[in-house]
């Protein structure tokens, strides 16, 4: 009967260990600003954009069931409140196309935007935008 090959296991932390070091550091849901007032402000907004934007540039109709901020706030409490930036999603889009095209890069986030029809953040930061 033949063998398997060896299973290359990198030495260094278990893979339960790594991610229970990236949700230590990460923080708490309320120290990243997802609190009350976020749920209250996450359900008006799907309630007045009741469907996924990105469904609709497919044709599709499908309903939003969270609240993306489109451009990655990283912890910038002005960036996590600018309401134009938010997009109604799907879970499915949300953790295809949307991330698909942040790991592609800023260019690809801003032709997803484009095509979104939201506007540009500035990459200088937040300071030069309109608030």
């Amino acid at each position: 009967m033949p063998k398997a090959p060896p299973t290359f296991r990198p030495h260094g932390l278990s893979r339960r260990d790594r991610e229970r070091l990236y949700d230590q550091a990460r923080g708490s849901a309320a120290e990243r600003h997802y609190d009350g007032a976020w749920d209250r402000a996450r359900r008006a907004h799907l309630k007045a954009h009741p469907l996924c934007v990105y469904c609709e540039l497919d044709g599709f109709v499908t309903a939003a069931t969270l609240v993306d901020h489109f451009w990655p706030h990283s912890g910038d409490r002005t960036v996590f409140w600018l309401r134009r930036y938010w997009t109604s999603s799907c879970v499915s889009c949300h953790s295809g196309m949307k991330q698909a095209a942040e790991r592609a890069g800023p260019a690809a986030l801003l032709a997803l935007a484009v095509r979104l029809g939201l506007p540009a953040i500035d990459p200088r930061g937040v300071k030069s935008l309109e608030l």
